[in-house]
């Protein structure tokens, strides 16, 4: 069977207008980007946050992907866009990024765009790359209660790997992000779209057949579940890179 992106597949489930945009508005809201800023985006998917940061917000946008497909969707989305000239689009790995230290004043990693990626690693290179006093953010999946061994195991089927908002917290603090701050990603806790016959349609358009076999799966029914029943939850992990001494 034909392997279908990360990003194919979230396009199903978490639908623009529906979802995203309003995880992206309150993302926006609490890192406060500015035109004159860089900002770094690792786990871009196939674009739509980083053209909506760019054309809405302003700012001068480099997004990273570890697929390669999900990079040419980008491309071709931002040159539709007109948006060439304020993004930067490149395939690279998001726990050893190709970037020189403190180079950006806003760093953003989406986890759920970065299967299987271990948070540590994630965490601290976000950290090596931000300025002094830059913001490190990360929408990260979190347990809100702790889960059976039968739902761990689904999660790490799809490449997700939750930890409970205290560990991610630990996270930050180990990389010397300070200054913590955390929200919800949507405020009425709906980061899925819960319209079965919308996904299967979305997923057909966005890859066919094995989209939409890869939307109606089992792994995917419980993250669904498990989201409804606010077992999983998305959250919004926001630090300050502090100066060294």
């Amino acid at each position: 069977m034909r392997r279908v992106s990360r990003a194919t597949l979230l396009t199903a489930l978490q639908p623009w207008r529906e979802v995203d945009e309003t995880i992206h508005r309150r993302l926006a809201a609490l890192v406060d980007p500015r035109s004159e800023q860089e900002v770094l985006w690792i786990g871009c998917g196939s674009g739509r946050s980083v053209l909506w940061w760019a054309a809405r917000l302003g700012a001068q946008v480099h997004g990273l992907d570890p697929d390669s497909g999900a990079i040419e969707h980008a491309e071709a989305a931002a040159r539709a866009a007109g948006l060439s000239g304020r993004v930067t689009l490149q395939v690279g790995e998001a726990a050893d990024l190709p970037h020189e230290a403190q180079t950006f004043d806003i760093v953003v990693a989406h986890m759920l765009y970065l299967p299987g990626a271990d948070g540590t690693r994630v965490v601290r290179e976000a950290a090596r790359v931000v300025r002094p006093l830059g913001t490190v953010a990360a929408v990260v999946p979190t347990w809100l209660s702790r889960p059976g061994d039968r739902d761990a195991r689904a999660m790490e089927a799809l490449g997700v790997r939750p930890l409970l908002l205290v560990e991610w917290k630990q996270l930050f603090r180990d990389a010397a992000l300070v200054e913590l701050t955390v929200e919800d990603a949507a405020l009425d806790g709906a980061w899925l779209a819960h319209r079965w016959p919308r996904v299967v349609h979305r997923a057909w358009r966005a890859g066919g057949w094995a989209a939409v076999r890869a939307a109606v799966s089992r792994p995917v029914f419980a993250l669904k579940r498990l989201a409804q029943s606010r077992v999983l939850g998305l959250s919004i992990v926001k630090g300050t890179r502090w100066p060294h001494p």
